[in-house]
């Protein structure tokens, strides 16, 4: 009897094995176990946050606390310089732009579009929603540092001198910014001086304009290129080998940046409280572009399901919520597309490096917190005025660094736009932490779309270029094998010559 129960038992087991749900979900697990344990994280990042708060822990614990995610940013942060700089060499060689000027055009048109679109429904939602009410101002909010003053102008003109920087090396480490200093004049008179300056920050616009531009000149020269192509290759593997190690501290980095944030916050209620419209307005805007938005435009343009794509962003879009930061994601972005979803490496590396200038969650927030200071401060605001905000979010979102919390900063600098005082500002920087989370994944996510669009539209290209290359490797095979049956009979011919 028992011996039949056995039997019956290891039946039902075997039957349960081998079912075709179970083996599909047995294999979407090991897939998947990166974004897994990536979601546990961040679902222990926060609990573990919320725990230790009450207990007041002193400043040297949370630095322990937060210290594993601050070695794991750092290291992504050091990869983003050298993936960028051979993903573009190699891919605009590759790409031939001379002979596929196409991909960049539609790359470039994309971005533009998508943003523009962004800071509509920004504007959209802030004039419908109305989340600043005149008494969310408050008497303690402070004067920010920053650059006091911008005009659109003064936007297009600085991502023209960041575009072509006047040293590279410097490039990596500063970019040029126009602000404006109080001088006194005559009468002690205050007066605003217009000054050039250099902050600190990488100027990847340039980086980009520069790579673009070696990598497309380097494409025409032929079998010249190869040595230089090879090199900035070699390079590219070399990363990725490196990032193959340390994606898998990514949980530990997420859990522990997280947690420290959550620690660290103060009155952290009480704002979410004060500024839930304003975070309601936001985030809902970039869920409603993530989810519905880009998934119809996938959908339109490609004319395959969107989610089978969307879900396998899952490891680069949640270490992009955990990090705030799109560069810092970048490195496990292209681990995902190229290994996982098997885009075309000359799609990827062309579109991810000069995503830079897209920035379509920067583009909506921006445009949703310039209304809601100008109704915290009951400006009435009328078509030129939102024309003007629109078109200085547009400008100032793409030339947008991409750190944590750049769009705060920016933020300060279009106050002069429409004349809002800059220290309303402050009010925004108890939860921007959390928006710039769900910001960073909409700035990423529009690059990933805009691969998967931009392949699709050229997808003759990329096989004119495949079957171009197997003409050239054939050819060049035959040239080798012949130089070396050539070789081969001459060596024999001067070995049967010569005399013993």
């Amino acid at each position: 009897m028992e011996r039949q129960r056995a039997e019956s038992t290891f039946t039902i087991i075997s039957k349960v094995k081998n079912s075709p749900n179970v083996n599909t979900a047995v294999k979407w697990l090991t897939s998947n176990k990166l974004l897994i344990f990536i979601l546990l994280s961040v679902v222990f990042g926060v609990i573990l946050g919320l725990i230790l708060r009450p207990l007041n822990l002193s400043s040297d614990t949370i630095t322990l606390i937060s210290y594993p995610g601050d070695l794991f940013l750092r290291t992504l942060k050091l990869m983003v310089l050298p993936f960028i700089i051979s993903c573009l060499i190699i891919g605009a060689a590759n790409l031939d732009i001379s002979k596929n000027g196409n991909v960049a055009v539609r790359t470039i048109v994309y971005f533009v579009l998508t943003s523009v679109f962004n800071v509509c429904l920004g504007l959209t939602l802030g004039l419908l929603v109305h989340p600043g009410s005149p008494d969310l101002r408050l008497a303690n909010t402070t004067t920010f540092s920053g650059p006091k003053k911008m005009n659109v102008m003064d936007g297009f003109l600085d991502m023209g001198k960041n575009l072509l920087p006047e040293n590279l090396f410097q490039a990596t480490i500063q970019q040029t910014l126009t602000e404006y200093e109080t001088v006194m004049g005559e009468n002690n008179t205050k007066t605003l001086k217009k000054v050039v300056k250099y902050k600190d920050g990488t100027n990847t616009l340039g980086i980009i304009f520069f790579c673009l531009i070696f990598g497309t000149v380097l494409g025409t020269m032929g079998e010249r290129k190869r040595p230089v192509l090879n090199f900035f290759t070699v390079t590219y593997e070399v990363m990725q080998k490196i990032l193959t190690g340390v994606i898998w501290f990514t949980p530990i980095g997420v859990a522990s940046v997280i947690c420290g944030k959550i620690i660290t916050l103060s009155q952290l209620t009480t704002t979410l409280v004060q500024l839930s419209l304003f975070i309601a307005t936001t985030v809902g805007g970039f869920l409603f572009y993530q989810l519905i938005v880009i998934q119809v435009i996938y959908f339109v343009i490609v004319k395959k399901s969107p989610w089978p794509y969307y879900v396998s962003l899952g490891p680069a879009l949640a270490t992009a919520f955990a990090t705030a930061s799109k560069s810092a994601s970048l490195p496990i972005t292209f681990k995902v597309l190229d290994e996982k979803l098997k885009m075309n490496p000359k799609i990827t590396k062309f579109v991810l490096p000069i995503g830079t200038i897209n920035m379509d969650g920067s583009a909506l927030y921006l445009s949703v917190a310039l209304l809601f200071l100008a109704q915290i401060n009951n400006l009435q605001l009328g078509i030129g005025e939102i024309f003007t905000i629109g078109l200085a979010c547009t400008a100032a979102s793409m030339s947008s660094a991409a750190i944590p919390s750049a769009a705060i900063v920016l933020v300060v600098m279009l106050c002069s736009v429409i004349n809002i005082p800059t220290e309303d500002v402050s009010l925004l920087f108890a939860v921007d932490w959390l928006v710039d989370r769900f910001r960073t994944m909409n700035n990423l996510i529009g690059d990933c779309y805009t691969v998967a669009i931009v392949q699709h539209l050229s997808k003759e290209e990329l096989e004119q270029d495949d079957e171009k290359e197997a003409e050239e490797a054939h050819v060049n095979g035959t040239f080798v094998m012949q130089e070396q049956e050539q070789n081969a009979q001459t060596n024999q011919s001067f070995s049967t010559n010569t005399p013993v």
